[in-house]
């Protein structure tokens, strides 16, 4: 079943990636978390187009009448290559890590693009259509994301794609879709089933130890002090936030916004420790981080992880007990289409 939810996330990882394009913008005004350990960095320069062209001859699958090309893969690898650069630079090929997930994707998207022709191939039999209007509405919903319709090229051509060849992924996707709603359209869960995936996940159902938190940062410890001081004495921790806060979060009273976990990967170490055992409403002396020094205040306090039983997530246990069951059904259908529909793989000619 793992194969077949990877099948879903590749699709629409590559659906993402001219979408992504047009909405890169930082919007004006929103507010910048200085807790966090990573910075999202806008990438202004500009890019050019790649060139597939010497890999088109290359084929790498076979699937019935339809050839899978290395620039096939190539163009659908692109931008997790994108992604790869930002976490581990330039040189990523030479990083084990980086290349053991790499190769991983890599066959995850040959799969994806093998089962995605397979599909395609079925469609008439199936009773699969898709119309013209169909994906030109589709097509004009990537659009709204960009300033004009030269904006919408340009991107196109970034990830080293025409109008048409772009039409045709929208085309596939689509069928696709219709493909995994039509042999899904009849599957229902049972109470044990949706008992059954709640067990198996609950770890999806538990909420860790943490609490809602908000912080005012400043430069020194000597100012975060003298702001404690004008706390303990009655002000209030919001106002102290808006006007001594020297970070986004002063808009909002310092507040981080939501529950945050002690352990959170997100937020910086020694601030989470700050924060780990304050009660309920507490203001913690000043804790200094790689950004300063922050006053630390936590309201909804959770120490210990809880566990929501199944009457409080039932819904949400359903709909993943369905999710998982359509995905076995549809997996199902693409096994049966190999058996139909012969595929032979070219591993070799993958580079």
């Amino acid at each position: 079943m793992k194969k077949f939810k990877r099948f879903i996330a590749v699709m629409a990882l590559a659906t993402v990636a001219i979408s992504v394009v047009g909405c890169s913008d930082t919007k004006a005004g929103q507010a910048e978390d200085t807790t966090q350990t990573t910075e999202a960095k806008e990438q202004g320069a500009e890019a050019t187009a790649p060139d597939y062209s010497e890999y088109e001859k290359v084929v790498v699958a076979e699937v019935g009448d339809a050839k899978v090309t290395l620039a096939e893969v190539k163009k659908e690898m692109a931008y997790l290559e994108q992604l790869l650069m930002m976490q581990f630079g330039e040189d990523y090929k030479n990083n084990e890590e980086a290349m053991t997930f790499y190769k991983e994707q890599q066959k995850a998207i040959l799969d994806y693009l093998i089962e995605s022709k397979l599909l395609v191939q079925d469609a008439k039999d199936f009773e699969i259509e898709v119309t013209d209007d169909e994906v030109t509405a589709e097509i004009d919903k990537v659009k709204a994301n960009f300033e004009s319709e030269e904006a919408f090229t340009a991107a196109m051509e970034q990830e080293g794609l025409t109008l048409e060849s772009y039409t045709q992924f929208v085309k596939e996707n689509l069928i696709i879709a219709k493909t995994l709603e039509k042999v899904t359209a009849d599957i229902d869960v049972t109470d044990d089933e949706v008992k059954a995936y709640y067990d198996a996940n609950i770890s999806k159902f538990t909420q860790p130890a943490g609490a809602e938190m908000a912080h005012i940062l400043v430069a020194t410890e000597e100012e975060a002090k003298d702001i404690k001081k004008q706390y303990d004495e009655g002000k209030d921790f919001a106002e102290l936030a808006a006007e001594f806060g020297t970070d986004g979060t002063k808009e909002t009273g310092g507040s981080l916004g939501g529950f945050i976990a002690y352990d959170s990967p997100t937020y910086d170490a020694d601030f989470l420790a700050g924060a780990k055992g304050l009660g309920e409403g507490e203001v913690s002396d000043p804790v200094k981080t790689q950004f300063g020094w922050h006053l630390i205040k936590t309201t909804n306090v959770q120490p210990e992880p809880v566990v929501k039983t199944l009457e409080e997530v039932k819904e949400e246990a359903k709909a993943g007990a369905l999710q998982d069951k359509q995905y076995e059904a549809f997996g199902n259908h693409i096994e049966t289409l190999k058996e139909k529909i012969k595929v032979e793989i070219f591993e070799d000619k993958l580079a």
